[in-house]
């Protein structure tokens, strides 16, 4: 037991400091513009153009990337959240403290990058929302980290689910592909962090 504690706590070191390196990677890219003459800067806009469904639309694709997309609001993950915390036994009420923990960990996280970096959209002539990093995607991942620990036989599905949702991003427009590549990195560390502190959050009252 305490060799395989020691081995998942390496192995979650590891994969902390491989999300961190992956962050400071896009944080780069993103602090480029967009036609920024560096190679960083050209390869996320040619992984930009290849993956964008520019006018006309493809049908019915573009209308299934749209409905993948919501599973990454903050809507359908706090409505996830509320559900199992209002309607779920001892264990399902655990879980959606943990997903709103997740949430509002990654929420703050990502928000305050988008401020702090002010990168504009790919579509967009002017700074509105800011895009860097993806919070559909940050979402989803730190969503996809707790189910996947606690249903861990949903683990691939539920990453793969969260892949979509950073995949349509890219192809409805909103990002960059370094946008959705830094908020899978921080949806996931966010996650993996909320995991590993549980107990001490389970303690809390909310």
């Amino acid at each position: 037991m305490t060799q395989h504690r020691c081995t998942s706590y390496a192995l979650v070191k590891s994969l902390k400091s491989w999300l961190l390196c992956t962050l400071v990677f896009c944080t780069i890219i993103a602090g480029s513009e967009a036609n920024a003459e560096n190679f960083l800067s050209r390869w996320d806009q040619t992984l930009f153009d290849r993956i964008y469904d520019a006018p006309p639309y493809r049908e019915p694709m573009w209308t299934l990337m749209e409905g993948i997309t919501e599973l990454g609001h903050y809507r359908a993950v706090m409505g996830i959240s509320v559900l199992l915390m209002a309607y779920g036994d001892e264990a399902h009420q655990e879980t959606g403290r943990l997903l709103s923990s997740a949430f509002l960990g990654t929420g703050l996280v990502t928000f305050g990058m988008k401020e702090l970096i002010g990168r504009k959209r790919p579509l967009d002539e002017s700074l509105g929302n800011p895009a860097f990093p993806s919070g559909h995607t940050s979402l989803a991942f730190s969503s996809a980290t707790i189910l996947g620990y606690r249903y861990p036989k949903w683990r691939i599905p539920l990453y793969v689910g969260a892949g979509l949702v950073g995949f349509s991003r890219i192809y409805l427009g909103r990002h960059y592909t370094s946008d959705v590549i830094a908020g899978a990195a921080i949806g996931t560390a966010m996650g993996m962090l909320v995991w590993h502190q549980r107990v001490t959050l389970l303690q809390w009252e909310f």
